[in-house]
């Protein structure tokens, strides 16, 4: 009859492949984390900011653009949440 347990070279490949995928996360990490500073850098925008109404007009054109079909939807939720971000609350 079978004991249920792993056998010893079993327990040593599911270890092997642990320890692989946590160094590749590492690698993956430390690589991103130089990446978003340089992002971070260029995303910086001193132009001259738009009232709320402009924004609000720049929305409305962006859904029209999207209902007539001139971009798919990931472009035009990137181009939304950018142009919301640019509301002011007073």
């Amino acid at each position: 009859m079978a004991t249920g347990r792993s056998s010893f070279a079993k327990r040593q490949r599911d270890m092997a492949k642990k320890a692989k995928a946590q160094s590749k996360r590492e690698k993956k990490l430390e690589k991103g984390s130089g990446d978003d500073l340089d992002d971070a850098e260029e995303v910086v925008d001193n132009g001259p900011k738009l009232s709320n109404d402009q924004v609000m007009e720049k929305v409305a054109d962006l859904h029209r653009r999207y209902d007539d079909g001139q971009m798919d939807l990931d472009t035009f939720d990137e181009e939304r949440a950018n142009l919301m971000a640019q509301i002011s609350v007073d």
